[in-house]
């Protein structure tokens, strides 16, 4: 028996022996309400029977989250349909009062909505791990622990949406998302620290897909998201520091004849052009094709359209467009 489940047990008792006592001492309905409403009054300041969370009519809770000050619970519409089904995730406080809440549709058997585990592998728990789920991090370095709530689309290599949430003791607040991402949650995100003084930054990996290959041969490129006046935003102009790092170890790998792929070549050629250096990615990307001209001819695919597409996403990128 759990903690809480143990000391409603020690209160109830409590009451029963109150009922007893008043039968045998013949005490007045008066004193008795009073005796009764402490005992009350006992159970929920002890167990805390106001956070608990609450039941939603026509819906099932599918999972539930502690998260400090705050709990959350997944709910799925009951009975739920054979394929797909309406979601909510809701956030309460003490009180048990909504202070976040998002509908969803997705898959009846194997909800895709996903709170990141920081105590996981890539946001999700480790299989067969034994260690308890960490749902909240300070993310932004003041101190107010965040979440980060992964939503999957349901399509077919499309999209994740990751809305990152503050919460602080006294009110919950969205900072920033970042969507189109690559597969479930959270496949296409990475936490890393680059600048210390900042708190931690979001990386997002999207595929670029051109007409040169499949999804598989996509370019990966990222972004970085920093917070700064008080919201998660693309920033990743301010860390060509950390892009040229990515670049180098990219290059290294392409010298590893094993490791050369179209989707390498891609990816170059896109790191290239998040570092200023378009027309170095441009070139790059020209001199090796030939070493993919057989996978292109199988495909069907035509150099000089290759060659023009990957031109292409290298100007929209050069150009900065934002997925905020």
């Amino acid at each position: 028996m759990e903690k809480g489940e143990s000391v409603i047990s020690v209160a109830l008792t409590a009451v029963l022996v109150l009922v007893v006592l008043g039968i045998q001492r013949r005490w007045t309905s008066s004193t008795f309400r009073d005796m009764a409403s402490s005992a009350e009054d006992f159970v929920l300041k002890t167990t805390g029977l106001k956070s608990q969370i609450p039941d939603i009519p026509g819906y099932e809770k599918v999972r539930t989250y502690r998260l400090g000050h705050y709990r959350a619970a997944l709910y799925r519409a009951s009975p739920s349909p054979l394929v797909f089904a309406s979601y909510r995730f809701v956030i309460y406080n003490r009180d048990a009062q909504s202070v976040f809440k998002i509908n969803s549709v997705e898959a009846s058997a194997q909800p895709w909505t996903q709170l990141y585990d920081f105590a996981g592998r890539h946001g999700l728990p480790k299989p067969r791990s034994r260690g308890r789920a960490i749902y909240t991090q300070d993310l932004t370095g003041d101190g107010i622990p965040d979440i980060l709530l992964g939503q999957y689309s349901g399509g077919d290599h499309c999209c994740t949406t990751v809305t990152v949430i503050e919460l602080d003791e006294n009110s919950v607040k969205t900072l920033g998302r970042i969507d189109g991402l690559d597969g479930l949650p959270f496949e296409g995100l990475e936490i890393r620290r680059l600048d210390s003084q900042r708190g931690e930054e979001l990386i997002a990996h999207r595929p670029y897909r051109t007409v040169c290959g499949v999804h598989a041969d996509a370019a990966d490129v990222l972004s970085v998201y920093a917070y700064q006046n008080g919201k998660f935003t693309d920033q990743t102009a301010r860390f060509t520091d950390f892009l040229r790092r990515v670049l180098q170890e990219n290059l290294s790998k392409w010298k590893r004849t094993k490791d050369r792929s179209l989707h390498l070549l891609q990816t170059v050629t896109t790191d290239y052009s998040r570092v200023g250096e378009a027309a170095t990615g441009d070139q790059f990307f020209k001199d090796n094709l030939n070493l993919f001209a057989a996978q292109l001819k199988a495909r069907d695919v035509d150099p000089q359209a290759c060659i023009q597409d990957m031109a292409n996403l290298v100007n929209t990128l050069s150009s900065g467009v934002s997925h905020d």
